[in-house]
């Protein structure tokens, strides 16, 4: 399907879903329910959690479908609402004592996704390796230890691999503070993961 035909199909969608009709609601979760978990269960890291935020993203979305002002991306929009149900999912968990700082690291910096940065001498990590095995779940815990703006970003930009104008509407940030947003949280990350690697002789 070109991108053209999906844009079409999501704006009849949209427009049956203003009509409450509820057969459009399943039908969303057949075309876009597999991104939408796949963005949940990032955020929730099991498949329950995932499932118990993917039904609230998907009530979010039959109850504020009339806000939705195809200004952006119908798919931009679903992410944001499944990212925001996240984030509300994971505050109503016990906050981590042991937070990112990510204040001290602040600074401007190129859109390098983090599995490119020099976490070592022997230089950057392979997209695969970083997010597999042993370092995949280091990364996956420095993740998790992020402040939840600043998770949101990477999971979406980082982990999902969405495009920056995609992240830019479904975070609601304009290109600089989404691009300082990541910069400030990989440099956080690098810092939390140097020890392991350290260790590992990477």
């Amino acid at each position: 399907m070109s991108r053209t035909d999906a844009q079409i199909d999501d704006a009849q969608l949209v427009a049956r879903l203003k009509q409450r009709d509820k057969s459009a609601l399943d039908e969303l979760v057949q075309i876009h329910g597999a991104k939408m978990y796949g963005v949940a269960l990032q955020f929730m890291r099991n498949e329950y959690d995932a499932r118990e935020v993917m039904q609230d993203a998907l009530v979010s979305i039959w109850n504020k479908i009339g806000s939705f002002k195809r200004k952006s991306a119908f798919t931009s929009w679903i992410y944001r609402v499944t990212a925001n149900a996240g984030l509300m999912a994971l505050r109503k968990r016990k906050r981590r004592e042991n937070d990112v700082s990510l204040d001290a690291t602040a600074s401007d910096g190129e859109d390098a996704p983090l599995p490119s940065l020099q976490l070592s001498d022997k230089g950057p990590l392979p997209d695969k390796a970083a997010m597999t095995g042993e370092l995949g779940e280091q990364v996956r815990a420095a993740i998790d230890r992020l402040p939840e703006p600043y998770r949101a970003a990477v999971l979406l930009r980082d982990v999902e691999e969405l495009p920056m104008e995609e992240v830019m509407e479904a975070t609601g940030l304009s290109e600089p503070a989404l691009k300082s947003r990541l910069h400030r949280a990989r440099l956080a990350l690098r810092e939390a993961l140097l020890p392991y690697l350290k260790g590992q002789n990477v």
